[in-house]
């Protein structure tokens, strides 16, 4: 049938095709009417609630009673192309065209967006369901936000349940005449940072069929594209060349587009073709912030090259930065210099920075200030950061090289800025996360020392009474830090926050005891990246982190900063924390610290405990926090792992477990809590777990424990294990191994994997062939395992149960693992001492430092260099 495309329920009778349009976003001008601005922030009507997502549930409700959906209108016609028309709740009517979309195997519509001021969020969904009989059917809508639902023009349903991330489903019964009827979902946010905007559409009874008007289109050709699509593949993510490989059937005509561009492909007598994108270069030189990171990351829209066919796929490629090192070129002062020449051309603040320390008579470019003044001046959320660069910015040039004017705005928009929770104003900046506490104090210090004598018009508090404020916060936030460490342990994103921040004090604070403070936190946290990396690879446990920088350590924020400090690492579009540390002049990289980056012997076995309390005026949180992590490496690969770290319990961003052979060969396994890949979701698909496994690493092996409800909205877990990236790899049993260079690395589970073929994931995303509650994973190398070949053959056969695995691992060690009982290691559990008692954990316990619990100081020995850090002062700072 001419003008139409028909579509299946998926097998969980999903709506995975929709016409959607929006979403549209309107002023959140009105907070002012249910929260006070000034005064304490605290209590249940409290403005706390705007900056964090799960508490802010109750007022989003009160705010959608003020500013509902408007349920009396015209609705537009479903049909793809069609013009649409939508009334907001404020009377504004919003235009657009219905488009078309194909869910991610979550079947979730999906509008989510990091907003970084509040602002209201609408859109529209649409399909059309087509029986032969007239029947009853179940829709069960999920959605994170109120909702009206439409069955052939009429609303049969109306809600205002508002969730965090995960939607709440609800169920209305209908009756479906023959023929066609058409759905419409009107969807309803409020977005404060991270807005979950999904919906998802359920038919329980027979099976319908997805019908999508469309003018032009052919029902025939167009299904067979579907199928066509369904196996048509992007094997790589991402690398530096811009050449993308896509495969699928033989002789198959496909159209992709991307950004603006548009090419036309024919697969080979192989089933491959290849695109070539915009260049490393051009990709990674994107305008930004401090806090966003430019991924390089590129969306390709695929089709069958027949104008009858309006579907497609789209698969997220990525072009890579170029310029990684694994080992050391040179000197510091080339690192240096390398890094400040590539800051320069990303148009941020840090560029004119690094402009400034590369040439004396460099000026200002106003146009590269335009994002942080924009993001102060709005108080969107991450402002903080630009704030704190642009104090290193006013510190550093002087104001002969400023343009006109220019300065003044800096200045007047630095004392008009909100600093703390406690100062008035209703925004949705972050405070309460452990980076964004640490950023907060100093930007307000630097400020208030800066303007010391002017008043602040936000507060009428004097320059001197702000620096005050913040010096006694930032005092007890370093001192916890230094005795008991982070909470977001060796996070490879906020870890370089947190050195912006120290770097910025050390640097420019006026207060010599707080000066001295952050320069050993600063040490502490530089020799906790030298010991928890590997050849510029972050490689660690994350306790937050973010996908891209999983499946690349070119992406990670670290990477920047490993650069400049000891030559190895990436140069990235991250750079604002980088630059402030390759233009500090107080701020001096122990030898001990660079060297013990350098130190990697055939064997490291290392062990970081992170422990503190949190406290709800800060965290939000009121209870203690801890982790226990592993870190094994060699010269060729490595393990690590954070040990029963919260199992069983809901998860967020923290990367669990991970062996790393590359920055792109980078092995991991979670149990995904839906399909998005973006930040807006967390957990995601490769980001966080839904439920935290339970995982416990000996030497060279991590053995973890998944649980998967019945009720899970994914149902299973899966591994990132890019095949791509690897030099060869075979199949074996239950085992996967793959090696690259000298390097191996081999993952089980009970019935082996599946090697998904299609799609965003294709060869990177392996699938249990069985439960997959269970996994094991080991590394190994050539040096003392022999050829690939003699690695993979010593491997074994895990012993599964349902809750269980035991492995005796090539060395001859028993391990055991189950969700109640000890992990132990030849019978014996492995947290018990000689004695049977419980052993205790170590701060640090590496073959270069060793911190008990208490301790008061930290000594770093690397050959004939040594570096004491005081765990109560911090470390003596040449000022002048």
């Amino acid at each position: 049938m001419p003008n139409r495309t028909i579509h299946p329920l998926d097998e969980r009778r999903t709506v995975r095709d929709w016409l959607i349009a929006g979403a549209w976003s309107e002023p959140a001008d009105d907070l002012h009417e249910v929260l006070t601005a000034d005064g304490s922030p605290w209590g249940p009507d409290g403005r706390w609630v705007l900056t964090n997502g799960p508490d802010v549930a109750p007022l989003k409700r009160r705010l959608y009673a003020r500013r509902p959906l408007q349920r009396d209108q015209d609705l537009p016609e479903v049909v793809e192309g069609g013009p649409v028309s939508y009334t907001g709740p404020t009377g504004i009517t919003h235009e657009d065209h219905w488009r078309r979309v194909h869910t991610a195997a979550d079947g979730l519509v999906d509008w989510s967006d990091f907003c970084f001021t509040p602002e209201y969020r609408l859109a529209l969904a649409a399909c059309v369901l087509e029986v032969d009989q007239a029947e009853r059917r179940v829709l069960r809508l999920a959605c994170t936000g109120p909702t009206l639902l439409y069955v052939g023009g009429e609303c049969v349903s109306a809600d205002d349940t508002v969730t965090y991330m995960e939607p709440a489903e609800r169920a209305v019964e209908v009756r479906l005449p023959s023929g066609t009827t058409p759905i419409v979902v009107a969807s309803w946010q409020v977005a404060f940072r991270e807005c979950r905007q999904v919906l998802r559409l359920r038919v329980d009874g027979l099976p319908v069929r997805v019908v999508m008007p469309s003018p032009g289109a052919d029902e025939r050709v167009a299904a067979i594209a579907d199928q066509v699509l369904d196996t048509i593949a992007a094997p790589i993510w991402g690398d530096t060349s811009g050449e993308v490989p896509l495969t699928g059937p033989l002789g198959a005509a496909l159209r992709v587009g991307w950004h603006d561009r548009t090419a036309r492909l024919r697969l080979d007598d192989h089933g491959t073709a290849r695109l070539s994108l915009a260049s490393a270069a051009e990709a990674a030189h994107e305008a930004g912030n401090a806090s966003a990171l430019s991924t390089g990351e590129v969306t390709l829209r695929v089709a069958l090259d027949d104008d009858r066919s309006p579907v497609f796929r789209e698969l997220p490629v990525a072009v890579l930065p170029r310029e990684y090192r694994a080992e050391p070129v040179g000197e510091p002062a080339r690192w240096r210099g390398e890094l400040l020449a590539h800051a320069a051309g990303i148009p941020a603040s840090a560029a004119e920075l690094a402009r400034a320390e590369l040439d004396p008579t460099a000026v200002v470019r106003a146009e590269n200030l335009d994002r942080a003044l924009w993001m102060i001046d709005n108080r969107a959320d991450c402002a903080d950061f630009e704030a704190v660069g642009l104090m290193n910015l006013w510190h550093r040039v002087p104001a002969d090289r400023w343009p006109p004017g220019l300065r003044d705005t800096v200045r007047t928009a630095l004392t008009g800025f909100k600093y703390w929770i406690d100062q008035p104003g209703l925004d949705a900046m972050c405070y309460f996360t452990e980076n964004h506490q640490l950023v907060w104090h100093t930007a307000e210090i630097l400020a208030g020392e800066a303007f010391t004598d002017e008043v602040f018009p936000n507060t009428g508090w004097t320059g001197a009474a702000h620096a005050e404020h913040g010096r006694e916060l930032v005092r007890e936030w370093i001192a916890r830090k230094l005795a008991g460490g982070f909470s977001e342990f060796d996070s490879n994103a906020y870890l370089a926050i947190d050195t912006l921040a120290l770097t910025s004090l050390v640097e420019f604070c006026a207060d010599t005891a707080l000066v001295e403070m952050a320069a050993g936190l600063l040490d502490k946290l530089l020799f906790m990246l030298a010991a928890n990396s590997w050849r510029g690879v972050h490689g660690s446990a994350h306790g937050r982190s973010y996908v891209q920088t999983l499946r690349s350590s070119r992406l990670e924020e670290t990477a920047p900063i490993m650069w400049v400090v000891w030559g190895v690492g990436a140069l990235n579009n991250a750079v604002l924390p980088a630059t402030v540390l390759a233009t500090a002049r107080r701020c001096r990289v122990p030898d001990a610290v660079r060297a013990a980056a350098r130190s990697i012997p055939e064997e490291w076995l290392g062990r970081q405990r992170n422990a503190g309390t949190y406290r709800f005026h800060h965290d939000l949180l009121s209870r203690p926090y801890e982790s226990n992590c592993v870190i094994y490496k060699t010269p060729d690969a490595m393990l690590s792992c954070v040990e029963d770290y919260r199992s069983g319990l809901p998860g967020l961003q923290e990367h669990i477990w991970g062996a790393t052979l590359g920055p792109e060969t980078q092995i991991f396994v979670t149990h995904p809590a839906n399909a998005a890949v973006h930040s807006s979701a967390r957990p995601g698909a490769w980001t966080g777990n839904r439920i935290l496994p339970r995982a416990r690493q000996h030497h060279d092996t991590v053995l973890a424990l998944y649980r998967i409800p019945a009720d899970d909205p994914m149902g299973h877990t899966h591994a990132w294990f890019p095949l791509s990236h690897t030099d060869e790899w075979v199949q074996t049993g239950d085992w996967i191994a793959a090696r690259r260079g000298d390097g191996y690395v081999a993952l089980a589970t009970d019935g082996g994997v599946r090697i998904t073929a299609a799609g965003p994931d294709a060869n990177a995303e392996l699938r249990p062939v069985g439960p997959g509650r269970a996994w094991v994973c080991t590394i190994g190398r050539r040096a003392t395992d022999g050829s690939f070949g003699d690695f993979v053959a010593a491997l074994g056969r895990p012993e599964w149960t349902a809750d269980s695995v035991t492995y005796r691992t090539r060395h001859g060690s028993v391990l055991a693992l189950d969700w109640t009982g000890p992990f132990t290691v030849d019978g014996r559990a492995a947290d018990l001492d000689a004695d049977g008692r419980v052993a205790p954990a170590h701060h640090i316990d590496n073959p270069l430092c060793r911190v008990h619990e208490g301790d008061t100081e930290m000594t770093i020995t690397v050959g004939d260099l040594t570096h004491v850090i005081d765990l109560r002062h911090g470390r003596k700072v040449v000022t002048e």
